[in-house]
């Protein structure tokens, strides 16, 4: 399992956007499969090259980059940490 932690945005202008669109159950659905894999996500190229996303409909997508650098939290060990960089729109930002 990796560790996951939310760029501020995400926080304070994203999760309200997608819980008054009715989508945050779907956005914690995916959160929790890129915990356990963050591989599934699409490699983006270009400019987004390092990033990955993933779908929560059509209309919106999970922005968030990923390291593997083991590390151990509160006695619980990570295989590294995701960030998620952007969760309501189509386009990073």
């Amino acid at each position: 399992m990796y560790r996951v932690i939310f760029a501020r945005e995400v926080l304070s202008k994203d999760v309200p956007k997608l819980k008054s669109a009715n989508l945050l159950n779907q956005f914690i659905k995916e959160i929790d499969t890129i915990k356990n894999n963050p591989f599934i996500g699409k490699v983006l190229t270009g400019p987004l090259k390092g990033k990955r996303s993933v779908r929560i409909n059509l209309q919106h997508r999970i922005f968030y980059t990923f390291d593997r650098v083991k590390l151990v939290v509160d006695g619980i060990e990570y295989f590294g940490t995701i960030k998620v960089l952007q969760a309501f729109g189509h386009d990073f930002i």
